[in-house]
Formats: structure tokens, C-alpha cells, sequence
């Protein structure tokens, strides 16, 4: 194909581990980005669509209208040719735009590449004709040569290509061999002006810091994808790329991507010295037997204020059945050590393997309770997805077995047409599916949901409500299950539940429920900002308590006894009813991400009660005086509560 050719390339659509579509993660996907590169350096123009900005900012709807408007969009760009790339979650985005492309555009060749396609090549090209041409493995140093080849489909030189000939019925074509970058400084820097980022909102970019890992956990595809070769750039190329993003766009924090960063200590400690003393913040993903405090040390100095570990259970049984080898008594004095140095952490954690049992299960809650008192360490516990490549899958993948119930990353079904998609080819759309296992299926999702319910109350909530259960949170946890099951059967955990339970266990006015009550509504606040009065009070405008806040009744101060918590300690007793005080509410009162709670009298609550509807301050006014028997009530009592947002004009 000509030089100077347009390739359009296709984001993935993956969704956002909190559901709501306002989380979708917007930041440049690095694999384009290093893709766009190459074909730029040899001369080929490149855009990127991104599905999940347009439906975060409004422009693209996420209904039964999202292929059509997405495949017009493409079109509309007049592309020479498009590449997908898919993750198993986000496959069927990529299948029905390809679909649509294909309807209308029949000879615009459309390729594919990612883990998913390199895994799948031969089953994708002979059931989904929309795909002319899948890459596998790593397409950076092929995909000038392919583009090159493109009009004649003369690629029978290029290594780790799968295509369908040219001509009615012809066969399937495929070249051995699987690309790999061996030497990273050699690509060309990524320019990340083919994505917005000014107008994207983001506080931190992140940077490829390398790929590979050389471990072998049975679970996961990362190293069948990248051949378990482990490769980091150069610590003076890694921060002459921070330098660059930090001139273009002002941006000091970043997130060096790498599944694991530190396997290569001398390579991690070169990088610390070289990027000391810029002022850059950094985060990366570690394993828990690859650092040290030396180490941890180093990197702090360096910047680092984040590290995520995959601890993936607490289990030394299941450390051993799914090959991740950690030894587990060093996970806490690590997460301890990157504490004291100002290092956060995420510890994340997995449940629903084939083998896994109550024991298993319980013992990885119990470390996950431990982790999560430790308020700079945020834990995670994720269920299980089948993954094509994987020794997992190759022992169990004949098995597994569809619910419904999808991890929160996969595409949404749009419709009857999505959800048989899945059916008919569970060995395409796995990430839908689950291993049938030893436990019952419900024990795993309950496990799941409550722990992610859970770590809404907090570090120092929690860590006081795992008191009462000896300090464990499987025990935690199983109460609360066999709750759920007396009183809401099939019911998955969530906030309500939750208040439920703990009501039920310790009584509506215990200061436990109240805690929960508290720390779940701080948690849920994440409503749009608030339309605060300006110009002059009106005291006879109708008015109501702004949609973004919300009013407790009947709870205790627990602001103060956060504190009292907080400064006290695990063996400290617990807090009898002289220690909690009486009742009143809480207004509490979100501004995006800040959220304020106000505890106020009862007598109060009930004045902003009125407010539930509109009514102008002067009535309001009217009504205190007359239920107080006090002519001196003014309306202008109301006047802060519109200042601060709290109370807003009525609409």
C-alpha cells in the first residue's frame, strides 16, 4: 500500500471498575500510542479513536446506538485502513463496529491485535469475516511492513501474522513466529497529542516503563502475551520520556506501566538516581519478594508514593496450586516498610479458582481485614476471569459456565444480538464466564461485593468493626451471608445490606450502625458540584436541600468518635454508651470528589426536613416561630445554609 496512507486506530471500550460511566478511563492508551509512532516514522498518518472519552463527555451514547454512531464516526474520518485492539472484556465492541465498517465499507481492510486476538487468531478469522488481518504478539516493528503489504496481502515474510486471502473462498493464512521488541529505547517516543490530554482532566499520565514478566502464574495471559521476557527501557531513556510529557503538558505525576517494575533491582535503582531530585511523583507495580526496605527506601527518595502488589490470595495452598509462589509471611512487614516511608499501596487479591476452598477463601479475607486497617494500603479483591492462554484455562476452560453475573470491566450487552454473541462462543467471550469450582458460586460474588462494600467504611471503621468478630473478616463476612440469606435471598451485598446486618446484629442505636451509616453516605456523596446562591438572599424564593446532600437522622457524632478511633489502638477496649454520647444527624454534603459532613442537633435535622420540598426560608421561618412560640425567628437563620450550598434555589 502507498506511503503516506491514513491509519485510523480503535481504543478499547473497557469499563470502569466502579460501574458508573463517569469513571471510564480516559488516559492514552500506550500500545496505540507506540503503534501510532512506528507508523508515523514511516511516513504513514495516524488517528486514534477513543469510544470511552465520547461517552464520557456526553458525545457518544452508551445505548443500541453505540456501534452504528461509533462505525459512522470511523467512516467519517476516511481511513485507509482500521485497527482494533481488544481485550477479551472489550471484544464485542470491537467485533460490531468491525461488522458495520465491513456493511458499508467492503474493501477497507480492518485489523486486530492485543492478548485476546493472539490468543484466538484462528477462531476470530473463521467465524467473524469483518477481520481481514490479525497481529499477533507484539506488532511494533511488523506493522510498517504490513501497512506497507496491505493492498496486495503479500505477507507471507512477515513473522506472526494470521489473514484471509484475496478471492472468494480462499483459505486462511498464517507465518510462524512471535514478534517481540527486544530493545525498547529503539522505538520512537510516543506523542500523546493524538489524544487530548488538556482537555481530559488528568491529575497524573502515564509512560510504558516496559513489558514482560517472567513469572508464570497460571491465571494470568501477560506472560504468554510478552513471552515471559522481561524488559525495562534504559532509567535515562524512562526519564527523558517524564521530562518530555512534563514540559508538553505541566503534568509531575506519573504512572510508570509495567507489570512488574521491579524485577531487575539494578535497573530500579539506576532509574531511582537518575530521576532523584525532579520533583516527579511516581507509582508502579511490584511483586511483594522483589523489594526490600533498602529498596523501598530508594524509591520513596525518588519520588515513588505508590505501589501496587498482586498478592492474589492469603492461602499458602493456593499460592502453590496457581504457581504465583509468594512467601506470605512477608506481605505485611513490606506494606509496613513502604509505609513508613510514605509509600501507599494497593494489595490486590483474587477469589474463585477452580480449587479454592472455604479455607482457602477464608484465609485470603483474613489477610485482606489485615491489609485494609492499614489506611495507606487500599485492598481489592477481584473474581476470577477465564483468560485464553493461560494453563488455567487449558486444564479447565471446557468447563466453564455462564450467569450473568460478568466482572465490571466487560462491555455492556446492548441487546439480544451481544448476549447471543456470548452464548454461541463461550470459548470468544470468556471474561463472561466463570470456572465452575469447588465452592458454590454465590460464596465467591457475595465474597466480592461485601468486600468492596466493605472497604467503604474505611481503614479505621472497619479495622474497630473486625473487633467484634475476633479479627477476622471471613468471620465478618460469613455472618453477614447467612443474614443475607434469612432475609434477602439471592441479593447481592451492597450499602443497604450491609446497614441491614449490622442493625440487626448490634441494634439500630448502637454507635457501630451509626459508623456504617456515616462512613457509607460519606462514600456514595459523589454527587455533581452544587449550585451555591450568589447575589443577594431572597428570602421568599422557594428553595430545597441541594440534590447532593443528604441528611442522617438519628446517628451519633461520628466524627468524633472517628477521631477517638483513630487514636486509639487495636487492643484498646470498645466504646460503651457513655463513651458515644446521644443521637442527632449529620448533613453531609459532596462536592465532586470533597465531601463534609456537618453533625448537627435533631431539633435541626427537622428544620431541614421541611426542605425535602420546596419552601421559601420566610415560611419556613414562620412554621419554627410557630411550633417554638418565638415571634423572633427571622428567615435570615437560612441564609449560611445557601452560602454553603447546602440548602439551593428550587427549579
Amino acid at each position: 500500500m502507498r506511503r503516506g496512507m491514513k491509519l485510523l486506530l480503535v481504543d478499547n471500550l473497557v469499563m470502569p471498575e466502579e460501574g458508573s460511566l463517569a469513571y471510564l478511563d480516559v488516559h492514552p492508551h500506550l500500545g496505540l500510542l507506540a503503534l501510532t509512532a512506528v507508523a508515523e516514522a514511516d511516513g504513514h498518518r495516524v488517528r486514534i479513536y477513543d469510544p470511552k472519552r465520547l461517552i464520557r463527555d456526553g458525545t457518544l451514547a452508551y445505548d443500541a446506538t453505540l456501534y452504528e454512531r461509533a462505525s459512522r464516526a470511523i467512516l467519517a474520518e476516511r481511513p485507509d485502513a482500521v485497527g482494533f485492539t481488544a481485550l477479551g472484556c472489550s471484544f464485542l465492541f470491537a467485533l460490531n463496529v468491525a461488522a458495520l465498517l465491513k456493511r458499508r465499507e467492503p474493501d477497507l481492510p480492518v485489523l486486530l491485535g492485543g492478548p485476546h486476538a493472539t490468543m484466538l487468531h484462528r477462531q476470530i478469522l473463521e467465524r467473524f469475516p469483518q477481520f481481514d488481518i490479525i497481529v499477533r504478539y507484539e506488532a511494533d516493528e511488523i506493522l510498517p511492513a504490513v501497512l506497507d503489504c496491505l493492498e496486495q496481502r503479500t505477507f507471507d515474510v512477515i513473522p506472526g501474522l494470521s489473514w484471509r486471502a484475496t478471492g472468494r473462498g480462499a483459505p486462511l493464512r498464517f507465518t510462524d513466529g512471535k514478534p517481540k521488541v527486544e530493545e525498547l529505547d529503539r522505538l520512537p517516543i510516543a506523542s500523546y497529542d493524538h489524544y487530548p490530554v488538556d482537555d481530559l482532566g488528568l491529575s497524573m499520565l502515564r509512560i510504558e516503563a516496559g513489558r514482560g514478566c517472567p513469572f508464570a502464574c497460571t491465571f494470568c495471559s501477560t506472560a504468554g502475551f510478552f513471552q515471559r521476557s522481561f524488559r525495562l527501557k534504559s532509567a535515562e531513556r524512562l526519564v527523558h520520556e517524564l521530562d518530555i510529557l512534563h514540559r508538553r503538558y505541566r503534568v509531575s505525576d506519573f504512572k510508570l506501566d509495567h507489570d512488574m517494575f521491579t524485577v531487575n533491582r539494578h535497573k530500579v535503582m539506576a532509574f531511582c538516581e537518575a530521576v532523584a531530585g525532579r520533583g516527579y511523583r511516581w507509582r508502579a507495580s511490584a511483586r511483594i519478594d522483589c523489594v526490600d526496605e533498602a529498596l523501598l527506601r530508594k524509591m520513596a527518595d525518588a519520588g515513588c508514593v505508590n505501589l501496587y502488589f498482586g498478592v492474589e490470595t492469603g492461602s499458602e495452598r493456593m499460592q502453590t496450586i496457581c504457581r504465583k509462589r509468594l512467601d506470605l509471611r512477608l506481605v505485611e512487614p513490606i506494606l509496613a516498610a513502604a509505609d513508613s516511608f510514605g509509600i501507599e499501596t494497593t494489595a490486590s487479591f483474587i477469589t474463585g479458582y477452580p480449587q479454592e476452598s472455604g479455607q482457602d477463601q477464608d484465609d485470603t479475607l483474613d489477610m485482606i481485614g489485615r491489609c485494609a486497617r492499614r489506611p495507606s494500603c487500599l485492598t481489592q479483591l477481584h473474581m476470577l476471569a477465564p483468560e485464553p492462554g493461560t494453563p488455567l484455562f487449558d486444564e479447565h476452560g471446557a468447563q466453564i459456565a455462564y450467569d450473568g453475573y460478568g466482572g465490571p470491566y466487560n462491555t455492556r450487552l446492548l441487546g439480544p444480538g451481544d448476549e447471543r454473541e456470548v452464548l454461541d462462543h463461550p470459548d470468544i467471550f470468556q471474561t463472561y464466564y466463570y470456572y465452575p469450582a469447588a465452592l458454590p458460586r454465590a460464596r465467591h460474588i457475595f465474597a466480592v461485593e461485601a468486600v468492596d462494600v466493605l472497604r467503604r467504611a474505611g481503614p479505621i471503621i472497619l479495622a474497630y468493626a473486625l473487633r467484634e468478630f475476633g479479627g477476622r473478616l471471613s468471620r465478618l463476612i460469613s455472618a453477614w451471608r447467612r443474614f443475607a440469606d434469612e432475609t434477602s435471598p439471592g441479593a447481592l451485598p451492597d450499602a443497604a445490606g450491609l446497614e441491614a446486618f449490622v442493625a440487626a446484629r448490634f441494634g439500630r442505636g448502637h454507635h457501630l450502625h451509626s459508623l456504617f451509616r456515616y462512613a457509607l453516605r460519606l462514600s456514595a456523596a459523589r454527587a455533581p458540584a452544587d449550585v451555591v446562591a450568589e447575589g443577594p438572599y431572597e428570602p421568599d424564593r422557594p428553595c430545597m436541600l441541594a440534590e447532593n446532600v443528604g441528611l442522617l437522622e438519628d446517628i451519633h457524632n461520628c466524627e468524633a468518635l472517628v477521631d477517638r478511633l483513630r487514636r486509639s489502638n487495636d487492643g484498646a477496649p470498645a466504646l460503651g454508651d457513655a463513651d458515644v454520647g446521644g443521637l442527632g444527624a449529620y448533613i453531609v454534603r459532596a462536592d465532586g470528589e470533597a465531601v463534609t459532613g456537618y453533625w448537627v442537633e435533631s431539633g435541626i435535622a427537622a428544620i431541614l426536613d421541611l426542605f425535602r420540598a420546596p419552601r421559601s426560608c420566610r415560611a419556613a421561618a414562620q412554621w419554627l416561630a410557630h411550633v417554638t412560640r418565638n415571634d423572633g425567628v427571622d428567615a435570615s437563620i437560612f441564609e449560611p445554609l445557601l452560602r454553603r450550598g447546602i440548602l439551593v434555589p428550587a427549579r
